[in-house]
């Protein structure tokens, strides 16, 4: 029996399997067969022009921008690798929006005012912002100095997250004893690891900087 499919063709036989009942042979070496059963077996044979024709659209990537390849008074020009890796690195920031078009977030703003839902929005967007630059900055570390943050399951990470990080700081309690801040615990290593990877100083849990 032989199937054509677009890419494959597949040649497929049916072969009889006698089993057979207790017992020797007769002399002559014929055998009484208790049942017969049925083995399927085939063979799978790659279409080389059509896998090949498919293979060439699949690698074609249309790339559309308005991105100038040509930047006056820039050391480097965009080029398609740049805009393409740029582009493909959009899904995290469509997984930060998925947060805002939730059902359950958007069912529980009540605001009457459309004004007022526009501030709403414009912090929501400013707090996905520094989201974002958290990871990037924490990224740009491991990528520099080629050593890893504790990540999940205390397994080392080279794609640390924002939500990765935060989780470290859980049940963190500020002390303020009159004009005195104190931590109620001290920064464990962990803690310490991701607040050297964004560049801030520990002490500024007790000792906030201005601006």
């Amino acid at each position: 029996m032989r199937t054509t499919c677009k890419y494959y063709k597949i040649n497929a036989h049916v072969k009889e399997k006698p089993l057979y009942g207790r017992g020797r042979p007769k002399k002559d070496g014929s055998q009484k067969i208790r049942e017969m059963r049925y083995v399927i077996s085939a063979d799978v044979e790659e279409d080389a022009v059509s896998v090949s024709t498919f293979r060439e659209e699949a690698g074609c990537f249309v790339l559309i921008t308005n991105v100038s390849s040509e930047v006056e008074g820039a050391n480097s020009a965009y080029n398609s690798k740049d805009i393409l890796e740029s582009y493909k690195d959009q899904y995290g920031i469509e997984q930060d929006f998925g947060f805002l078009k939730d059902p359950v977030i958007v069912n529980s703003v009540f605001l009457k005012k459309p004004e007022r839902i526009e501030v709403l929005g414009l912090i929501l967007l400013t707090s996905l912002l520094i989201w974002r630059l958290m990871e990037r900055s924490m990224r740009q570390y491991v990528g520099q100095m080629e050593e890893k943050l504790p990540g999940w399951d205390l397994k080392p990470t080279d794609r640390p997250t924002s939500f990765m990080m935060t989780t470290k700081f859980i049940g963190i309690t500020v002390i303020k004893i009159g004009n005195e801040r104190r931590l109620s615990k001290p920064l464990y290593s962990d803690q310490k690891a991701f607040l050297v990877a964004l560049g801030v100083n520990p002490l500024w849990f007790i000792k906030p900087q201005p601006g």
